[in-house]
């Protein structure tokens, strides 16, 4: 078998996150909900931390928001 530049790049990753006891995931589905929820407390925090710049911060990170 003839193994690509990308194969080694793939076996490197996974070489090391073995390494640190994580295992490495490919193809990781997230549903939608869930997504624009993580979106959304991360917009909240960004008005906690900071109230003149985490409203400009929150509403990008909510227009990502599907």
């Amino acid at each position: 078998m003839i193994l690509t530049e990308e194969d080694d790049e793939f076996a490197r990753i996974e070489r090391e996150n073995n390494m640190k006891g994580q295992p490495y995931h490919f193809d990781i589905f997230v549903p939608v909900s869930q997504r624009n929820q993580v979106l959304e407390e991360c917009a909240k925090l960004c008005l906690e931390m900071e109230p003149f710049y985490g409203a400009m911060f929150a509403q990008a990170i909510r227009e990502k928001k599907e």
